[in-house]
């Protein structure tokens, strides 16, 4: 028996009825209907569906229901994965990047836990604090855990005042193997709890991983675990970050930063990371002269490769730029969308996803979002028409195209690529046109990014191929 079939039996009882009964009130089949309720045999969506039409029950345990065959169906990790990434893609599509804004946000995301005592904040910040006034590039090496909120909570007092930090670099523990930990979601939330202050301005944040079997829980017991580490100063800190004790004592110091540089050299940095438009269009260049193709790309707008109705098209979105032409972000850009090698693996899962908001501000102002939004003015009707009409005569891109529904996720002002070999690029523009590019090759997240982006299409999360193209054909008559 499972926490499913437990639950169908239960609110069967709840109706007066028995399988008998309900099989021939509603039309379900009787069999079926035995063999789910005893745990013998998980149906199909739809079956569930109309038991749940048929059971007079209110929309939450409807939801329960649902979210109970999920579980039955897929298993509890690939569940819970795909529900943390849902929000996660939610929190980074809607954080203003490489803002003061950022930082004061960072304290108050969920994802962030633990108390820490006064006592502890006050050490932390003035180890901050003194690097910043001295006007020192001193670097501040910790283990303190991802998803600690004492850390983000320094970068929210200091960055408003200062408006920078010293660098930071930070080791991490990630689960060799996630399915075989009770933690889930482990490896995803060290990913957004680092990627966050990035995402905030911080660029001189440096998160490193290493692999265990164990997970990231710390005894009560062990005795001061945490540490914080600047060339003359230590700080060590109890796993409940309620004590603390300082030192300046060089032997300790330098035993610590002996361990750090050891740990440091078994460990793997998370993320190649930049902010420069250049060093960002070298990268992806780089990606895409590689045999590695693209498994899955989520953005605002459809793929400008699969818009792309010739090279007419690449050449009308850097016309109607207020730049120079010259441009090395230019150059660089015209010459990655122009790359023959660039393609969606030929796998039939792969697809390019979309927003709907994204395909109506495209058509109706000719602007897109995020990364090729840069520096842009408005597409000419003419161009938005032949590019529309470009999806629709290709079947939507050769099937590659897909809106996104939005309730999944309304709108983003992300770039997102999971390719081949289950790396992660990632890119955002800010509102004052500032890049920020992030690309990771960590086989457990790229896997579960790539698992997620796979179930959109199963779990009605996208409009049918029909809707589609009926969305397309309303845009044009608009136009």
């Amino acid at each position: 028996m499972s926490d499913f079939s437990n639950k169908c039996r239960e609110y069967l009882k709840d109706t007066g009825e028995n399988v008998y009964q309900l099989s021939a009130s509603s039309g379900l089949d009787r069999t079926s209907l035995q063999r789910m309720i005893t745990g013998k045999r998980l149906p199909g969506i739809d079956f569930v569906r109309q038991f749940c039409d048929s059971l007079r029950i209110n929309p939450s345990q409807r939801r329960e229901l649902m979210e109970l065959y999920k579980i039955e169906k897929i298993g509890k990790e690939i569940y819970y994965n795909r529900k943390y990434i849902q929000e996660l893609l939610g929190v980074i599509s809607s954080q203003q990047v490489i803002s003061r804004e950022g930082f004061l946000r960072l304290p108050s995301f969920p994802f962030y836990r633990g108390t820490f005592s006064l006592d502890v904040e006050k050490k932390v910040l003035s180890l901050f604090e003194d690097i910043l006034s001295s006007g020192s590039s001193e670097t501040i090496r910790t283990n303190l855990p991802a998803n600690c909120r004492l850390l983000v909570q320094i970068f929210s007092h200091l960055y408003p005042k200062y408006e920078k930090l010293p660098p930071v670099i930070q080791i991490l523990p990630l689960h060799q193997n996630p399915s075989a930990s009770p933690d889930y979601n482990m490896n995803l939330e060290t990913f957004l709890c680092t990627l966050l202050p990035i995402l905030s301005g911080f660029v001189g944040y440096q998160p490193y991983y290493y692999y265990t079997q164990t997970g990231r829980e710390f005894s009560s017991y062990e005795l001061f675990p945490f540490f914080l580490l600047t060339e003359k100063k230590l700080l060590l800190l109890s796993s409940d970050m309620m004590t603390c004790i300082f030192t300046e004592n060089p032997e300790a110091i330098h035993a610590y930063q002996q361990e750090f540089r050891r740990a440091l050299e078994n460990s793997s940095q998370f993320f190649l990371q930049s902010d420069s438009p250049d060093r960002i269009l070298n990268i992806f260049g780089s990606i895409m002269q590689t045999k590695i193709s693209t498994n899955f790309a989520l953005e605002s707008h459809p793929c400008l490769a699969l818009m792309s109705y010739g090279p007419g098209f690449i050449q009308s979105l850097f016309d109607n730029r207020d730049i120079d032409l010259s441009d090395p972000v230019y150059t660089q850009l015209a010459a990655v969308l122009n790359q023959t090698s660039f393609s969606f693996t030929e796998a039939a899962f792969s697809c390019n996803y979309f927003t709907l908001s994204g395909i109506r501000k495209f058509a109706r102002t000719g602007l897109l979002d995020g990364p090729y939004s840069y520096h842009q003015t408005p597409l000419p009707k003419e161009e938005r028409k032949k590019a529309l009409k470009h999806l629709l005569d290709t079947d939507m891109g050769h099937e590659k195209c897909r809106i996104l529904k939005p309730s999944v996720l309304s709108e983003t002002g992300i770039h997102l690529e999971v390719l081949s070999d289950y790396s992660v690029f990632l890119c955002f523009l800010s509102e004052k046109d500032t890049f920020l590019c992030i690309y990771l090759k960590e086989t457990s997240i790229g896997q579960a990014l790539n698992d997620y982006l796979c179930s959109l299409s199963e779990e009605e999360s996208v409009y049918t191929k029909k809707e589609a193209r009926q969305i397309l054909l309303g845009l044009l008559e608009q136009l």
